[in-house]
């Protein structure tokens, strides 16, 4: 299928009007109408009704928007990846991470990736998973390490370990002197959360939610490092990542399990749908991998 046959079909259904598209595209309409056509002879549908001086997808047209659109994406981040490698002798890799990972497992897995890889530079770009799930679309990433559940549309992951979460408490809470807490306790009880624009914020949340456990939220946190040192100042409890607690063990917080509750995580790598990754970004992976199951 032509790919200039594709990019005037998605810039049509996104104008809504062949004059609006043929002025996008840079070309005249006869010359957009004569592609569109094209498209359709090929395959054998009408993929617009035609209105006025409008244009709306018919339901062929809406079955092939999506489909038209991947490859596009594909096929522009594919370019850039070769632009941004050709200028750079092919020794840059970009990597995503999000914030409540990165800082526990990318200096190990760095030294490790280097101690094979010592000409490659990685640029790191730490955001939100959404944030991160668009920049790997647009294929401004070459790969991104995360957690689920949060859902990567249109993007595959690949499983790398996981992770416990715990709570941590005040050093005089009783839980620290039990060393397990309950969901009784939790409920009502005041807590320190990150944002729910974190995934790990909203994990947690769905968890209290799907248990009718309330806590009461008395401070939120866009930092994991900010949420432990509230904890740790008596403002409340959180549930954590266990290899945050373990960089974070000071005297005033204490991290306890959750009886009666297996809380964890995964910690994923993740690709543009159908990419095959560099030996180096296969590489990398390889070494966070080797990092999360030391935990």
């Amino acid at each position: 299928m032509d790919i200039d046959l594709l990019r005037a079909f998605v810039e049509t259904a996104d104008a809504g009007s062949l004059s609006r598209a043929a002025g996008g595209l840079g070309i005249s309409q006869p010359s957009l109408s004569g592609q569109i056509q094209r498209l359709e002879a090929e395959l054998g549908a009408v993929l617009f009704a035609r209105h006025g001086r409008g244009v709306t997808m018919t339901d062929a047209g809406r079955t092939l928007y999506p489909r038209a659109r991947r490859l596009l994406d594909e096929m522009r981040a594919t370019a850039e990846a070769v632009r941004r490698d050709g200028a750079s002798g092919s020794g840059v890799l970009y990597v995503g991470a999000i914030p409540t990972v990165a800082p526990y497992v990318l200096p190990g897995a760095l030294r490790r990736f280097h101690a094979h890889h010592a000409t490659t530079t990685v640029e790191l770009r730490e955001d939100y998973s959404a944030v991160l799930a668009r920049l790997l679309l647009e294929g401004t990433l070459d790969l991104v390490i995360a957690a689920l559940p949060y859902a990567f549309d249109h993007l595959d992951t690949e499983l790398l370990g996981t992770d416990a979460l715990v709570v941590a408490v005040p050093a005089s809470h009783p839980a620290a002197r039990a060393g397990r807490i309950t969901l009784a306790q939790l409920h009502d009880a005041p807590a320190v959360t990150l944002d729910p624009a974190h995934c790990l914020g909203e994990q947690v949340a769905g968890f209290c939610s799907s248990r009718q456990v309330r806590p009461s939220v008395v401070c939120r946190s866009a930092q994991l490092a900010t949420v432990l040192e509230l904890v740790g100042a008596d403002v409340g409890v959180s549930i954590v990542p266990a290899m945050a607690a373990s960089r974070h063990n000071t005297p005033q917080c204490v991290y306890v399990p959750l009886v009666d509750h297996d809380l964890q995580r995964d910690i994923v790598a993740v690709w543009r749908r159908g990419a095959v990754p560099s030996t180096e970004a296969r590489a990398f992976v390889d070494a966070v991998r080797d990092v999360v199951r030391g935990w």
